[in-house]
């Protein structure tokens, strides 16, 4: 009788587990990845490893928009390519640090420890660190890069429009003046 305790505790946990980081719209893990190689290895790499810890269409409050827990893992030497995220994105450093560049629009950053916010317009670049959190709103051009030895780790939340990528690769250019 005690085994057959300890086997059903075991398989609701199993159930549990095989649950836990899946995409509640597909019932699959919902881990992507963008390849990259790098100078100093001709292997392929994973650059941002994004995992959707859960997703809800239409929550309550926000019908049209869904609502995604996502983290990221940004390996050491990655660059992102500069994107938008169509509707707002929350997003707080869990380790590591990120060089973040704001090419145009303007980032809510809130420092840790001390819990200032400032406001970051773009063109500009900071670092944010362990603790650190940002406010990212759609028309916010901007990308991170890990500039370190070690992995960045990235806890965000998202509200975006139905159907719509959770970011969207974004053309810049810089502007060149012209003679006079």
């Amino acid at each position: 009788m005690r085994r057959a305790g300890l086997v059903s505790v075991l398989l609701a946990l199993v159930v549990f587990v095989s649950g836990c980081g899946s995409d509640s719209t597909s019932g699959r893990a919902a881990t992507t990845s963008a390849p990259t190689t790098t100078a100093s290895s001709p292997t392929t790499t994973v650059a941002v490893q994004k995992d959707v810890l859960n997703s809800q269409v239409d929550p309550p409050g926000a019908q049209g928009r869904t609502l995604t827990l996502i983290r990221y893992t940004i390996a050491p030497g990655a660059k992102l390519a500069a994107h938008i995220h169509p509707g707002v994105q929350m997003a707080s450093i869990q380790s590591g640090s990120l060089a973040y560049t704001v090419i145009s629009g303007t980032a809510s950053v809130r420092r840790a420890p001390a819990g200032t916010t400032e406001q970051v317009t773009g063109p500009a670049d900071i670092t944010l660190n362990q603790g650190d959190s940002v406010i990212e709103k759609g028309d916010m051009v901007h990308f991170g890069a890990n500039t370190t030895a070690t992995p960045v780790v990235i806890v965000a939340t998202l509200l975006t429009e139905d159907g719509q990528d959770l970011a969207v690769p974004v053309t810049t250019t810089v502007p060149t003046s012209t003679p006079g």
